[in-house]
């Protein structure tokens, strides 16, 4: 006989299990994974085993990310442009 298929619990109420929360914002599962370890966009909550996001976390992350102002003072953090180089070096005239 075969075995019912493992169907996950529904999340708490208010919450989305981690792919789920993946589609709603439009970033993939690794990234949110990204974000929970270095401390940016929605935190995770660990329910069991699994890790729950909060629907209205997600909502206000997604309006912050629309909605950005750039930041003045990161304007020209960016490295300035190199000077291009050959690629070989000149053929010695013979």
């Amino acid at each position: 006989m075969p075995r019912p298929a493992k169907v996950p619990p529904p999340p708490p109420a208010g919450y989305l299990w981690t792919p789920e929360a993946a589609r709603r914002i439009g970033r993939s599962v690794k990234t949110l994974w990204n974000y929970a370890h270095l401390g940016k966009g929605p935190q995770p909550r660990r329910i069991g085993r699994k890790l729950a996001y909060k629907i209205s976390e997600l909502d206000e992350f997604l309006a912050n990310e629309l909605n950005a102002e750039p930041d003045p003072d990161r304007a020209h953090e960016s490295r300035p442009a190199e000077p291009r180089t050959t690629r070989r070096p000149a053929r010695a005239a013979a």
